[in-house]
C-alpha cells in the first residue's frame, strides 16, 4: 500500500522571511476583517457611510444611493468613501503577487480550476495582450460574478505591472461600477430601502445562524478526525 504524499507547503510558508511574515499576519488581518464584518452585515445596512468605508463594494453603493435619494447624505461623500472601501487592500495583494509569485496564485485559485488555468497562461505568455487582459479584468472583479479582484491584482503585481497603473485603474473601476449600481438605488430609492428594512430584520438571525451552523460543522470534522 503506497502511502499519499502530504502537499508540500508554498515556500513563503515553510521558509518566510520577515517580508513573508509580514505580508502572511496581514493577509489574516483581512480574513478576520471579513469574518468580523459578517454579523455586522444588517447593521450597516442601517448606517451607509461607514457601510462604504468598511466594505466599498456594489451593494453598498445601491444602499448608499437609495439613502442619498431622501435626503440621508450626499451622493459624492458615499461614493468616494465607497472608493476607499473597496481599494483599501488592493495594495497588500499586489504586493503579495509580486513577492510570492504563482504560489500565491495557485493557493488561491486551487478551488477555481477555469481561473486558475487563465492565469496560468497569462503568466507563463507574459505577452502584451496577457498584460491587457489582465488590466481588462480588474472592472469585472468589482461586479458581481465570479472574478476575483483580489487575484487579478496578485496576478498583475506578479506580471510587474506597475503599482501607479493598478492604483488608477482600481479607483476608476470602482467608480464605474459604484458610480453605476449608486444611481440604481438612487432611481430606485424608496424601494430600496422598503427591501433594506425587510433584510435588516431577519438578516443577523440567518447570519448568526449559519455562522453557528459553520462551527458545529467544523467541530464534528474535528472529532471525526480525532475518532478515526
Amino acid at each position: 500500500m503506497t502511502e499519499q504524499k502530504e502537499p508540500e507547503l508554498p515556500g513563503f510558508l515553510a521558509h518566510p522571511d520577515r517580508t513573508d511574515k509580514i505580508l502572511f499576519t496581514a493577509l489574516i488581518l483581512m480574513g478576520i476583517w471579513s469574518l468580523a464584518l459578517i454579523p455586522l452585515r444588517a447593521w450597516l445596512l442601517s448606517h451607509p457611510l461607514i457601510y462604504t468605508l468598511a466594505v466599498g463594494g456594489y451593494t453598498s453603493a445601491v444602499v448608499s444611493g437609495a439613502n442619498a435619494s431622501v435626503g440621508n447624505g450626499i451622493w459624492w461623500v458615499y461614493l468616494l468613501c465607497s472608493v476607499i472601501g473597496a481599494v483599501k487592500f488592493m495594495p497588500i495583494y499586489w504586493a503579495m503577487g509580486r513577492k510570492w509569485g504563482m504560489e500565491f496564485i495557485d493557493m488561491s485559485l486551487q478551488y477555481m480550476p477555469r481561473a486558475h488555468r487563465f492565469f496560468q497562461r497569462a503568466v507563463k505568455s507574459e505577452s502584451t495582450r496577457m498584460y491587457a487582459g489582465t488590466l481588462a479584468f480588474i472592472p469585472l472583479g468589482y461586479l458581481p460574478g465570479p472574478v476575483p479582484n483580489t487575484v487579478v491584482n496578485a496576478v498583475a503585481g506578479l506580471l510587474k505591472i506597475r503599482f501607479w497603473i493598478m492604483l488608477v485603474v482600481n479607483v476608476l473601476s470602482i467608480l464605474a461600477v459604484n458610480g453605476l449600481f449608486m444611481w440604481l438605488g438612487y432611481t430606485y430609492g424608496d424601494r430600496v430601502l422598503e427591501v433594506v428594512e425587510v433584510v435588516n430584520r431577519y438578516l443577523l438571525w440567518i447570519t448568526l445562524g449559519l455562522v453557528g451552523l459553520m462551527v458545529f460543522r467544523a467541530w464534528r470534522q474535528n472529532r471525526r478526525k480525532a475518532k478515526a
